[in-house]
């Protein structure tokens, strides 16, 4: 008992190191900032990304998901006292989105016994599909390398149903791959529809959708005989790697259909109205992109640091500004972009159709995954290998030093009250998130992003592996940026070539 408590201590101790503030020590933040400032905690940023990450199934630009976000932003900033900047009163800058999903009511599942609802089918793949006939249950045992002309001959033009379990995956692209009709899998819970999504009006696949079902319904679809037939293959012992193909007595009728949708889709942008009657005209602009990568068939992908980190920040930002009483001199706009990860659409957008004067914006300040501690090869290069536990207390910086050094100052100067180490070797990045179309107008950027782990871009990016208190110390970095260039005396210089030196 005591080695096991003793354990448990140490996993502990680790655990808050890894989650370890690190201001202490640090410069004073000014008394007129600190109401604000001392706002930002970690809890409010669980609340926000909790829902962000777990709530909105990946917020896939054009997926349901993706406009619950964007509700939920939006819901935030009127929450905060942010006021549209768009013309027509709201806080959506909205575009035509096309997405491609299942036509549900076109689904049909039937035997001569039974006709399933379409409640009771699923779409496992969507596509078209029209199929009738002769049924086999085909059912494998381990990983499969490929399948033997034999089951190749006795699946070729036949509806194949087949257990969803750990060797389904490659067993039905086989199946497929041997011109069967289509698969039909036996699942515990149907899936949800997938939707993806497209700014140009997209072409109906001709791909062939495959159904799923529950054990319920199959035994309304086929008869006893089918039903122990199935049960004897599953029971028998099969070497790992056979498959085993069993001819049943019922036929069945599938169908299924795709269907485009014409949506809209958008960012969701805010302004906090500058304290200052002639340079409220000018603006100071922080964003983080909404969006993730969604849905994909079952699968979700939380993106939880990519981006909702940079979302959880911009939103922890948005309140603190709201709650503190002396405001910047300069009006700030906050934009919640989308379909970053489709190729930077949202911030192309903005700045190529802008609600406001982009010449008089003094900078743009994006977050983009800044709520990991960095470790693995960056961006893939195997000379660029970070530990964790040397970047607790490290942020990437990128483009700061570009267009206008200035900027850079005054976020070093900043930094003085927060103590991040900063590393500049992430520059391979500037033209990956949202900060680059605001650079291509000229506009002084700073892009701040935690870097890269093995979880980028996989299910596996999910809540728990968040560092909450760099989140928060990222946004009030942020934060106390936004005062100083928001009542800073005129624009920042252009002193560097953006595509030149510098960094």
């Amino acid at each position: 008992m005591k080695m096991h408590y003793s354990i448990t201590l140490l996993i502990a101790a680790a655990a808050c190191l890894s989650q370890a503030q690190f201001t202490t020590g640090m410069r004073p933040v000014p008394a007129d900032l600190k109401p604000g400032f001392d706002s930002i905690k970690t809890q409010d940023g669980k609340n926000f990304l909790t829902f962000l990450s777990e709530k909105c199934e990946g917020r896939g630009t054009g997926q349901p998901g993706f406009q619950k976000a964007m509700d939920y932003m939006a819901a935030h900033f009127k929450e905060f006292g942010l006021k549209p900047i768009m013309p027509d009163g709201s806080y959506f800058q909205l575009v035509d989105f096309w997405r491609t999903g299942p036509d549900l009511g076109a689904s049909k599942l039937s035997s001569p016994r039974y006709t399933a609802t379409t409640k009771e089918i699923g779409i496992s793949r969507n596509g078209t599909l029209d199929a009738s006939g002769d049924v086999v249950f085909v059912y494998a045992k381990g990983d499969l390398e490929s399948l033997t002309d034999e089951v190749k001959d006795a699946v070729k033009d036949k509806i194949v149903i087949a257990k969803n379990d750990s060797s389904f995956k490659n067993l039905e692209n086989y199946l497929m791959g041997a011109d069967a009709k289509t698969v039909i899998s036996i699942v515990n819970k149907l899936p949800e529809p997938s939707w993806n999504g497209s700014r140009n009006e997209p072409t109906l696949s001709s791909t062939l959708a495959r159904l799923a079902v529950t054990d319920k319904t199959l035994h309304k679809l086929l008869g006893k005989e089918d039903l122990d037939k199935m049960k004897a293959v599953m029971s028998s012992p099969i070497p790992a790697g056979n498959v085993v193909v069993a001819p049943l007595a019922e036929q069945l009728t599938a169908a299924s259909n795709s269907v485009v949708e014409k949506i809209k889709v958008g960012n969701v942008v805010a302004k906090l109205e500058g304290s200052d009657p002639t340079l409220r005209d000018e603006f100071v602009g922080v964003g983080a992109h909404l969006d993730h990568l969604g849905k994909r068939g079952d699968v979700v992908y939380p993106g939880a640091d990519d981006d909702g980190s940079g979302t959880t920040a911009l939103l922890q930002i948005a309140k603190a500004m709201s709650i503190n009483p002396i405001k910047p001199k300069r009006t700030v706009i906050f934009m919640s972009f989308y379909g970053e990860e489709m190729g930077l659409l949202g911030s192309r957008t903005f700045s190529d159709n802008p609600p406001i004067d982009l010449t008089k914006m003094i900078a743009e300040l994006q977050m983009d995954m800044v709520g990991r501690n960095s470790v693995g090869p960056q961006n893939g290069d195997p000379k660029r290998v970070d530990k964790e536990e040397e970047n607790r207390d490290t942020i990437r910086l990128v483009g700061s030093k570009r267009i206008s050094t200035a900027l850079d100052k005054i976020i070093q100067d900043q930094n003085e009250s927060i103590g991040y180490r900063f590393k500049y070797d992430a520059e391979d990045v500037y033209t990956r998130s949202d900060h680059y179309n605001f650079a291509r107008k000229g506009i002084p950027i700073a892009f701040f992003f935690t870097g890269f782990h093995p979880d980028y871009h996989k299910p596996t990016d999910t809540i728990e592996k968040i560092n909450f208190d760099k989140i928060a110390n990222t946004a009030k970095l942020v934060y106390l940026t936004i005062f100083k260039l928001g009542d800073h005396e005129g624009m920042l210089p252009h002193d560097v070539d953006q595509n030149g030196g510098g960094q």
